[in-house]
């Protein structure tokens, strides 16, 4: 539309449509908007949305006009034997995708239009037949026939009755269906999306796989121009799919969307085979290095990452539909964690669900040393906690899902994975570069983590396939990194949720975890992010660092993820072997940490993460005793922490609590002046955990300082500040007592109760009682670890002090030949949780889809721009001054939208 005057026209033409009531269906005025716009900015700048929505409200018979005639012609120009052509263009093909795209997203918002939505677009039209006409030879006996002549003669003597034969009707399928139909044909038209060359003699649309990959061997050599309609047809089954941004969480699962329905339940087999293998391998042969030249993409642009983009979030869209069966089965998996206080938490369990191990198979294990070689299956059967809904076939009413599920050979998930793994890939390769920026840094990584999550869920062989060829260690590392490098930034606390929950996912794998006893010898080559500094452990010491430092670094702003983490952790310690120094020191103090007052009286439910990580340390010793030396010393030497556990009462946990809330407010009025003051608030938020951690890895205790005064003032102000990580508001000494010691001024129970700076957990609603904390501090598994120290700790002090040893690894020496046959109890078996979906999870997780998608489309045309959406608030994040930009360390500035689901916030694990 170059010229001014064509503007103009259109622009009045719009005007028209809601200024105008009742125009006619034959009026020349409805090809103006196919034929005038040249480009999708001239739609989407001369139709405003405050034209939309009056058209929509005060003159809907013409919206009602629009459609139909914009859905006519598509379907013209799609049959239209000599297209393309003058009359049936490509420009007014795609005008008319254009056109759809910018007013549906206004008619989903609008819940007046909802009932009128449902029966414009869903119901079935009767559409009147023609009357038939008579043939000329018909016509001529009738003219010439006697017998008529008679008949004609006898119904004028008698009294005429009206004998008019009633109209009959056709039923033509519902607009909806005609039209969604229409637009993934246009996905597979010649000479459009497909290169012409591909036109056959019966029809142009072919339905012929896009790229080489799962399913096709042959490349089909598409054109420049038809990446770019794919793109605009795509971008409008997307907005037509967009109905959930419209629907509150609450309704989100008893709502069906019908317009998801029809493609993902009822497309014919052979088009959904074509359009799910034309998404998977076109996202997957992308390649955002390319050539690998640095810069390249500062000088030409590559639209090929939107076209990709694009069928990520189409295929995520079509297999995240789940039927009104499934749709029940989360409700009904929701109201019973909510009836057993679960809170909806996917981590959390009861005890009833565990089902233990035969008798039989402790038995052996108890009778020889609690060891297991790699090769061996472990005689203490697995017990996996899984939902209820995986009782049914979560595939069923999505043929998307069906297939996807179906995918076998080995040969395409290599494809899937490698091409996955590329894109996950590119800001580890984007931020560790030599030359700042050279590498450009995709913005599809989200979407794409969302899918590798999607497989690993759907398909259960192409999980296998990541565990035995190795590849799920290098996802683990993907996914450490995306943690690390978000886990400060608001407006991406999907993306760290989502990477919790798929290496709790990937944990639950007894291969993963004997995997994780490989040596990691490519660290140098990781980010600076996520590199440990001369460390050379496996991939099981990466891990539970990580995860620590996780936990250190984000001083609680995570506290919902730490059930996965630390599930994660629980599950995979029956199978590790060679812990490191470090490891097994971070280990010993996310102990202390958990089991410190504060945390566990802040929340009625995190005396569960203590129980799972006493649990992971009881597998360590019962299953991997002999092989991990180093872990055992950590908590020999850290016996006294456990012991304080142990005797550890509900009268006491409230007096450190208030001990160290009156020593912290002495603290502050000693200090003199405000330079002081802050100080000691950056000392007691505990800052300076990982370098208390290394210290204690790197320059670890003499061996006769494990006895009983072995917990110097040091370790008590590192529990302490580890304390601080998880309850935010309390302040601790960083001079520690034993927790058993009557502080300075305690007062009574009930006064201490009452007080919300000593218990945090009561600004929320929780008051712990005696009654409370007698029910499950006497269930901790602390038996296994006390015998282990009642055996070890008076053989360590007595070596020492009868042979003089004064090294670490003289005591490790001597811990490797003590074995604990008949020493430990019996047994307990090894409990697998998985990540369990239920209602919550699955609203956050669309939520996240479409928030993303929202936020992704700002950047071109924004469809959803300015419209209601009831999914997610957009929040507009304060753009950083340019102080705050120099001081940042991350060069990739962050968004300026955060996303905040309006549904309820997944508790615990969630």
């Amino acid at each position: 539309m170059g010229a001014t005057d064509s503007k103009l026209a259109f622009r009045k033409g719009v005007f028209r449509l809601f200024e105008e009531r009742h125009i006619p269906p034959s009026d020349d005025y409805w090809s103006l908007f196919w034929t005038i716009p040249e480009t999708a900015d001239d739609v989407f700048s001369l139709i405003g949305a405050s034209d939309v929505r009056r058209a929509r409200d005060n003159a809907r018979e013409n919206l009602e006009t629009l459609i139909d005639k914009t859905i006519d012609r598509m379907e013209a120009i799609t049959n239209a034997p000599n297209f393309p052509s003058a009359q049936y263009s490509i420009n007014h093909l795609l005008n008319c995708c254009r056109i759809m795209t910018r007013i549906m997203p206004y008619i989903y918002e609008s819940p007046e239009c909802s009932e009128w939505e449902d029966s414009f677009f869903w119901t079935p039209r009767l559409v009147e037949k023609k009357a038939p006409e008579n043939s000329e030879d018909e016509t001529i006996k009738g003219t010439f026939d006697e017998q008529q002549q008679q008949h004609q003669h006898q119904q004028q003597q008698e009294p005429v009755i009206d004998t008019k034969p009633q109209p009959q009707y056709d039923t033509l399928p519902p607009r909806g269906e005609v039209f969604l139909s229409l637009v993934i044909r246009c996905l597979f038209l010649a000479g459009f999306t497909l290169p012409i060359s591909m036109t056959t003699k019966d029809s142009r649309v072919v339905y012929a796989i896009w790229e080489a990959g799962v399913g096709s061997s042959k490349e089909i050599g598409t054109y420049k121009d038809n990446e770019m309609n794919r793109t605009e047809v795509l971008r409008l089954l997307t907005v037509l799919l967009s109905k959930s941004m419209y629907i509150s969480s609450s309704q989100l699962l008893s709502k069906e969307d019908l317009w998801l329905r029809f493609v993902a339940a009822k497309t014919e087999r052979k088009i959904v085979l074509v359009v799910l293998c034309s998404l998977m391998n076109t996202a997957c042969k992308y390649d955002p290095i390319g050539w690998g030249v640095p810069y390249n993409h500062v000088l030409i642009a590559n639209p090929r990452e939107k076209l990709v983009t694009m069928c990520l979030r189409v295929l995520l869209i079509l297999l995240d539909y789940r039927s009104p069966r499934i749709s029940h089965w989360m409700r009904h998996i929701d109201q019973q964690q909510t009836k057993n206080s679960l809170n909806g938490s996917t981590a959390d369990v009861e005890e009833n669900d565990i089902q233990n191990a035969p008798d039989q198979s402790a038995g052996k294990l108890n009778a020889g040393t609690p060891e297991m070689n790699d090769s061996e299956h472990f005689p203490v059967e697995t017990s996996t906690i899984t939902a209820p809904i995986e009782s049914i076939n979560e595939s069923e009413g999505n043929v998307f899902r069906h297939y996807l599920s179906k995918l076998h050979r080995s040969q395409d998930f290599e494809f899937l994975m490698d091409g996955m793994y590329r894109i996950l890939l590119n800001p580890l390769q984007a931020s560790n570069t030599y030359l700042p920026g050279s590498t450009k840094r995709v913005e599809c990584n989200i979407e794409v983590m969302m899918l590798c999550w999607r497989v690993m869920e759907i398909n259960l062989k192409f999980r296998t396939y990541l565990m035995e060829t190795e590849r799920a260690l290098d996802l683990m590392v993907v996914l450490i990194y995306y943690t690390m490098e978000n886990r400060s930034n608001v407006a991406q606390v999907g993306l760290v949720r989502m990477c919790t929950f798929i290496l709790q996912t990937l944990s639950s794998d007894r291969t993963f975890g004997v995997k994780l006893n490989k040596q990691f010898v490519s660290q140098s080559y990781l980010p600076a992010l996520i590199r440990i500094p001369a460390s050379h452990g496996t991939y099981g010491d990466f891990l539970i660092i990580s995860i620590f430092s996780l936990i250190a670094t984000t001083r609680g702003t995570l506290s919902t993820l730490y059930p996965a983490l630390v599930l994660t952790i629980s599950n995979v310690s029956p199978y590790l072997k060679n812990l490191s120094v470090t490891s097994s020191s971070k280990l010993v103090g996310l102990f202390s940490s958990i089991s410190a007052p504060g945390f566990l009286l802040a929340d009625e439910s995190n005396y569960r993460l203590l129980s799972y990580l006493i649990e992971a340390f009881n597998n360590i010793i019962q299953y991997q005793f002999t092989d991990n030396p180093n872990f055992v010393y950590a908590i020999v030497r850290n016996h006294a922490k456990f012991e304080r556990l142990r005797d550890l009462s509900f009268t006491n946990a409230l007096a450190e609590i208030e001990r160290l809330r009156q020593l912290k407010e002495s603290k502050i009025q000693t200090d003199q002046g405000p330079e002081e003051n802050k100080s000691v608030v950056e000392t007691n938020n505990g800052p300076d955990v990982n370098k208390s951690q290394e210290s204690l890895a790197e320059n670890p205790s003499s061996p006769r300082n494990t006895g009983s005064n072995s917990e110097g003032n040091s370790e008590e102000s590192q529990a302490i500040q580890n304390t601080k990580l998880f309850a935010q508001g309390l302040s601790e000494s960083p001079e520690g007592q034993d927790f058993s010691r009557t502080p300075q001024r305690q007062g009574s129970i009930s006064s201490t109760i009452s007080t919300p700076s000593v218990l945090p957990g009561a600004k929320h609603g929780f008051v712990p009682t005696e009654e409370w904390w007698s029910r499950w501090h006497s269930q901790l598994p602390l038996q296994p670890i006390l015998l282990l120290l009642e055996h070890l700790v008076p053989q360590v002090e007595a070596k020492c002090a009868a042979e003089s040893l004064t090294t670490d690894a003289q005591v490790l020496e001597f811990l490797r030949q003590i074995t604990l046959v008949g020493i430990l109890p019996h047994p307990q078996p090894i409990f697998i949780r998985k990540f369990q979906w239920g209602e919550a999870l699955f609203i956050w997780f669309r939520s996240m889809l479409w928030g993303q998608a929202y936020v992704s489309s700002l950047s071109e045309y924004g469809a959803w721009n300015g419209t209601q959406v009831k999914l997610f608030q957009i929040k507009q994040q304060v753009a950083p001054t340019h102080q705050q930009r120099q001081s940042s360390e991350n060069p990739t500035p962050s968004p300026r939208i955060s996303l905040a689901s309006n549904s309820q916030q997944p508790s615990t694990s969630q």
